[in-house]
């Protein structure tokens, strides 16, 4: 009998374990830092260019929550002739479930005016909590650079 107590004690304690990790609370900010931007500059009419990001975006489930200016955040990048044109777009924050725990992502996505057309930046975040810490990323390698590759397609395609 000790020995089945002692299997059910452990399955308790999973259990338990289980339970307080679906219960974290994850704090996840709109605003990404820097890091690892992943930057490309594309030429053509500016406004052409937001509207293949937003789409580009759309195609690939990132829906948009947001926009702003990037002068609200940090210092503006392109040339100041064209800095109120400038956008910064947050997407939701998108769940990834796992077997025993969750990560959320999002981007920020930066289009700075520039004379021959846009410089686009690409952020990337990503929230793990554990049941002690979060684990934070900032680096989405091939995501950012299919992105990028997406939205230079779809300038080409709808010209």
């Amino acid at each position: 009998k000790t020995l089945h107590e002692a299997a059910m004690n452990k399955a308790l304690a999973l259990s338990v374990c289980l339970c307080m990790a679906g219960c974290t609370t994850v704090q996840i900010p709109n605003y990404i830092e820097g890091d690892h931007a992943y930057t490309h500059k594309m030429y053509g009419q500016y406004d052409r260019i937001v509207i293949a990001v937003k789409r580009v975006l759309a195609r690939n489930r990132w829906k948009i929550q947001g926009q702003t200016r990037p002068d609200v955040y940090e210092r503006t990048q392109g040339d100041g002739q064209n800095a109120d044109k400038s956008v910064l777009l947050f997407t939701d924050v998108k769940q990834h479930s796992m077997v025993l725990y969750s990560s959320y992502t999002h981007l920020n996505v930066y289009v700075y005016a520039i004379a021959e057309g846009a410089q686009v930046q690409i952020r990337y975040g990503k929230v793990t909590p554990l049941l002690v810490k979060q684990m934070r990323s900032t680096r989405a390698d091939k995501l950012a650079q299919r992105l990028l590759e997406e939205i230079e397609q779809d300038l080409v395609e709808n010209k």
